[in-house]
This record gives C-alpha cells, structure tokens and sequence, in this order.
C-alpha cells in the first residue's frame, strides 16, 4: 500500500463503522465522461441561445443561469417539431416551467451506465470500486452508476424523500439532489436550490450521526465548493463543542492531483460564514490509492441484510400492535424469500432455534443411515445436483432425508432431479405420493424468486437480448453472470452452458454463495422439473 493509503487506512481503523462516500459531480465526469454543470447546461442551450447570454444575465449564477435557460426551453420544448415525440412521452410529467429542460436532461444521463464506465479510461479503478466496504453513500449527482456499482443498497432519491423516510444509514444511497430516473427531483434551478437550502438543517440533523459515527470519503468535489460547505457547516453547527473534534477527524477529502504533483495527505481549514472546519485532504492521481483502503475484509452478514434487520426493528417497535405475527427465525440463506415475515431475529430463542435444527439433521442423518446414507446434508445434496449420475437412490432419498428438509427453514434446494427419477412428473402425482417432505419442499419452492430484483435493471439494460453463453462471456466476473443469469426466459436457457457455469465456479462468500444454490435450483427445476 502507498503511504496516502496507509494513512487513510489508519483513519478507517480507528472507527468501529465503515465509512460512507459522499460523491459529486467529478465522480461522474471521471468514469462516465460526463459534462461539469456549466458544460451540461451548454449542451441544452443549442435550441435557444448561447450560454453566455444566460450566463451574463446570471451574473455568473450557475443554479440562476438554469432558471434563465429552463423558461425559454420551456416555450421551445412545447412548441418546436424537433420536441414533438419527447412531448408526446414525457408531456404528463411536465408540471412547471423548469420540468421540461429536466427531462431533457434526464433522457441524457440515462444514455450513461456502468457498462460505459467500466470502457472508459478509468475503467480498472471501477472494477476496484465495486469492492470497497461502506455503509452507505451520500451523493448530489443524478446518474445511475452508484446505484449499479452497489445494487442491493436502497436508493432514496431527493432530500424530501430523505427527511420523511426511515433511513437505517446502512446499505443505503442517498441521493439529495435527486436522479435522472425522477426528473422532477433533480435540483438544477435558483428555485431548487432555495428550497433545499431552506431544508438544510433538517437535512442536517438527518444526517449528523452519520457524520459523527462514520469516516466521510468525498470524492468529485472541490474542496471550495459552496453547497458542500454549507452541507458540512450546518452538521457542525449541530453538534455540541465536545464532538465537533471527532466529527473533523471524520472527514477526508480526496482531491485530483496535478500532472506531475506527488501524492500527499494534508490538513485544509474551509471557511462557510463565520464558522469553520478542519479536515482531510488526500490528493492523488491514480485513486486505487483511496480505494485499497476501503478494501478490509467482507462483512460475515451483508449490508443488505443488516439494513433489514435495522429497518424491521424500527418497524416493530413503533408497530406495537400485532407485533407477535411478525416475528419469525429464518435461514439466513432463505431471507429473500421471506416476504411474508416483517421482522427476522431472534431473542431469547436463538439456542432453542439451534437446538431444533440440530435434532432435525440429527434426524436426517439417523435415516438416511438406515438407508446407508450415513452424514448426507443439504450441502451434499445441492453437490450431488450437478453431477451427471446422482449418487443417491431417489425414492430412499425423499422418503428418508426430505421430512427433515420440508420441516426447516430452508426454501431453496434441488428436488426435480429425484422426484423424476422416482417417477413424479407432475404436481398431481406428487401431491397424491408418499413423499410428504418433497410436498413441503415443493410448496415453499413453487412461489420463490430466484433473483434478486435490485438487479433487474441492470440485466434489462445490458444482457436482456443475450444467449447464456454470451451473458457469462459479457459479465465482468463470474459474480456478475452469477446474479445476471436468473434473469434469463426459460425457454432461452441453454441448460449445458448453464450446468457447465454452475460446476465450474463456486462461491463462498454472501450474497454469492446463495445466488448459487438458488441457481442450482433453477436448473434442476429447468432440467427436470414439471
């Protein structure tokens, strides 16, 4: 590790929670190529006059500039030819003068995702990126690349969307400018930046135990940026005296180095009003400097999951009421499929729990020794599914070890594979068999998701019309196909592509590793299923 990394890394140690990325504007034109506000507002300028009319009128204003521009792109957007079919998709959306020229601008930025990031010439620093440890992130751009590089965190777009919600500031992405996805949140004009200026203490005091109990990576900002220095001058002005010397000690800046300038950390005074604050500046050129200290090792329980742990609680606690139908103890693996379930922990009943899925396998192993399968788990028979011969005796197998599974918190494991080798071929001869623990199986398989929806998008965008070969060949890594795959149609899998994928990689590591099994159990179910 470089120096600058290791100083960082000290930094991140002496906290006990992950840090959050606050991101900006210079993120974007660094992976996405994407314009700087001035240059973007130029681009729209095109179908009514020069910037620099507006920009004079402004007095250099850049928000007043957009407030300028969007009245007089209004009048054009409504009635120029060149606009008819974007008026005819997007005219419902356009309540005030300034949602025109943000639609426009959202259609735009919706062009850019991480598939153009990972081209670009940064595009090894993404791949870096995509495995650093943060809780949660806090940005003022309006594209999607954050959103797609962390795809299980939970997007809030806007600041009023912030304030009214119940953040859990862990797997989460805050977007308070808003998104592109939403055009009407995107904070551009005068207008915008009055009333998010207005509602900045109460953003403030949102975000202020974020600020005090997390390391604060901003990267694509300038450090003489107004709007970051008022965001960051309204948090310290919530804090008494006493913290204001840990929340300084929280705030890093990363900053571009200039052509030929030695990467160094330093301390930098910003002054907003008549307060100021100390923090951080690392200046780089290459920032796989930054991201190598963001790199510790992976969480055992992912971010995802501690969020919904954090978010059912909250809910249980201010749902009193009927509170003792949402409790249940459920496999960490199965946590997807859990719809029905509000709240998943347990207290005072994490031994008793430990002690019935003990006694259940112990019961498992008991018959399936008797059957001479002696020690056979789950993990075996998920292990046997890929094989080209099973090793099991289908009919000893249901009969034996499925009760067992039927009565446990699992959903997903293979089963198609031994029903139709025991001459189950249809729902109807299973449900009139002997094999009550492959019914429950059955049951609790027959409605489950194999993917993970906070994915969809992204296969929509980028492997939607592909064959199975060509979506392991496109993906970056095998984890990606990993989470692309369920995606795919059916009647478009080709099952030898798939099987051979499935047997040459395994994955130890969540969420991988139970995007796997559920794989597995989508093939069995292609393969030999009804």
């Amino acid at each position: 590790m470089s120096e600058v990394s290791n100083k960082i890394k000290e930094i991140m140690e002496r906290n006990i929670s992950s840090p959050f990325l606050f991101v900006g504007s210079g993120f974007s034109r660094r992976y996405l190529g994407l314009e700087d506000w001035s240059g973007l507002l130029r681009k729209f300028c095109a179908p009514i006059k020069d910037l620099g009319y507006y920009f004079s009128q402004s007095n250099g204003d850049l928000p007043l500039t957009a407030s300028l521009m969007a009245n007089d792109y209004n009048e054009w957007w409504w009635s120029s030819p060149d606009s008819k079919a974007s008026r005819d998709e997007f005219g419902s959306l356009a309540k005030v003068k300034s949602d025109a020229l943000k639609i426009e601008i959202s259609k735009y930025i919706k062009e850019f995702s991480l598939e153009t990031a990972r081209t670009s010439a940064a595009g090894q620093e993404v791949s870096s990126l995509s495995e650093i440890q943060v809780d949660g992130i806090i940005t003022t751009n309006w594209d999607s690349l954050l959103e797609e590089l962390f795809p299980e965190y939970k997007v809030f777009i806007g600041q009023q969307e912030l304030l009214f919600s119940n953040p859990q500031a862990i797997g989460e992405i805050y977007k308070i400018h808003g998104c592109s996805s939403a055009p009407q949140s995107l904070v551009l004009t005068s207008e915008d930046y009055k009333e998010f200026s207005d509602r900045n203490p109460y953003l403030a005091a949102k975000l202020v135990t974020i600020f005090v109990e997390h390391p604060i990576i901003f990267l694509g900002y300038s450090i003489s940026d107004p709007h970051i220095r008022a965001i960051i001058t309204s948090i310290a002005k919530c804090l008494p005296q006493e913290k204001i010397g840990r929340f300084q000690e929280n705030l890093i800046f990363v900053q571009r180095a200039d052509d030929g300038e030695t990467a160094a950390i330093e301390k930098n005074t910003i002054q907003y009003d008549d307060f100021s604050v100390t923090l951080t500046v690392a200046r780089v050129s290459d920032f796989n400097q930054i991201y190598a200290a963001l790199t510790g090792n992976k969480r055992k329980i992912p971010a995802r999951i501690l969020r919904f742990f954090k978010e059912q609680m909250y809910e249980l606690v201010h749902t009193p009421s009927g509170s003792e139908n949402k409790l249940a103890v459920v496999d960490f693996e199965e946590i997807d499929s859990a719809s029905e379930i509000e709240f998943v922990v347990g207290v005072g009943v994490a031994k008793k729990q430990i002690a019935t899925e003990e006694k259940l396998n112990q019961k498992v192993e008991s018959a399936l020794t008797s059957k001479g399968y002696a020690g056979v788990s789950a993990d075996d028979v998920f292990d046997d599914a890929l094989l080209e011969t099973s090793n099991f005796f289908a009919e000893s197998l249901l009969e034996s070890a499925f009760p067992g599974y039927g009565r446990s918190n699992r959903t997903f494991l293979p089963l198609f594979r031994y029903l139709k080798a025991a001459g189950i071929e249809s729902e109807e001869s299973l449900n009139s068999s002997k094999y009550e623990g492959a019914k429950k199986v059955y049951k609790k398989m027959k409605s489950a998701e194999y993917t993970l929806p906070s994915y969809a998008r992204r296969y929509s965008r980028e492997f939607s019309r592909l064959d199975t070969a060509s979506i392991i060949e496109k993906s970056s890594s095998a984890q990606e196909a990993l989470l692309m795959l369920p995606f795919q149609p059916k009647e478009e899998v080709n099952l030898a592509v798939l099987l051979k994928f499935l047997r040459e990689n395994s994955f130890e590591v969540e969420p991988y590793r139970s995007s796997h099994r559920k794989l597995i159990c989508r093939y069995d179910r292609l393969a030999f299923g009804f």
